[in-house]
């Protein structure tokens, strides 16, 4: 089975991946939960290390990757896909220059898979402090085939503050790296739209008998027979990004979209951003 999902093939290449999800659905608090995580992947690398004495370097990124996947698992483990028609629009729409002053996701932790080649982005927002972690990973994460303890495997930690300015940021990440995150950046603030709709179904290469059975309109027995089968045969539910009009548009643009500010008139005050649609 094809895995298109970073976040997939985290969980199928990580012996710890499992007690990770466990722990972060488990404690109620969520520092408890990272403590015994960082601990359990020290040592599993510290063992590691013995036959593959490079992987030593990257503790604290793989503690950061399970950190990342543990609140994704804490927080309903949902997978937002940002489809074609949608990336070809975003990818014709200049990053916004700030993220709006409330930024309302569809989770507190959430994993965002960019279509195409680009990647995708564990998003963890922390309301409290008005910021947002981002943990970006390239599309060639721990592919089919790889040797993930072998192989050198970036990612990109990032914590941005709304309603901040983004430019900084932006300019300060590396090239390489830049094109996933005006990506993952239009994703976001595409997120606080109104009309954004999250149609809630199964990954594109799941047997099509077995998502009409889950998603059965009148019989509840079949949709939990159906999704039981998707689930044991390893494929996940996906809540898809679609917005009414956008699928329609052409996939060549002579003008560029771009988020402007626009005041909201409530008793919070503050700006939302309004996406202008290139055309």
């Amino acid at each position: 089975m094809e895995m298109i999902y970073a976040v997939q093939r985290y969980a199928a290449t990580r012996p710890w991946a499992k007690r990770v999800g466990q722990l972060y659905a488990r404690e109620v608090q969520q520092t408890a939960a990272q403590q015994q995580v960082q601990e359990l992947v020290g040592r599993e690398l510290t063992r590691a290390a013995q036959v593959y004495p490079a992987v030593a370097a990257r503790t604290a990124s793989e503690q950061r990757l399970a950190d990342a996947y543990g609140q994704f698992c804490r927080h309903g483990k949902l997978m937002a896909h940002l489809e074609d028609g949608l990336m070809q629009a975003l990818r014709h729409t200049r990053a916004p220059g700030h993220l709006p002053d409330r930024l309302q996701l569809p989770a507190a932790a959430f994993y965002l898979h960019v279509d195409g080649a680009e990647g995708g982005a564990f998003v963890m927002q922390m309301p409290g402090r008005q910021e947002v972690a981002l943990l970006l990973l390239r599309a060639d994460f721990s592919l089919a085939g790889a040797d993930w303890l072998a192989d050198v495997e970036d990612s990109l930690a990032l914590q941005l503050a709304y309603p901040g300015e983004l430019a900084a940021p932006l300019a300060a990440v590396a090239a390489p790296w830049r094109g996933l995150l005006t990506a993952v950046l239009n994703g976001l603030a595409l997120m606080t739209q109104p009309r954004l709709l999250l149609v809630r179904g199964w990954e594109g290469s799941a047997p099509s008998d077995s998502v009409a059975l889950a998603m059965h309109p009148a019989c509840a027995k079949s949709r939990q027979k159906g999704r039981s089968q998707l689930l044991q045969a390893g494929y996940q539910e996906v809540s898809y990004c679609r917005l009414d009009g956008v699928a329609t548009l052409p996939g060549d643009y002579a003008t560029p979209g771009y988020w402007r500010r626009q005041a909201v008139n409530d008793a919070q005050g503050g700006a939302r951003l309004v996406w202008v649609m290139p055309r």
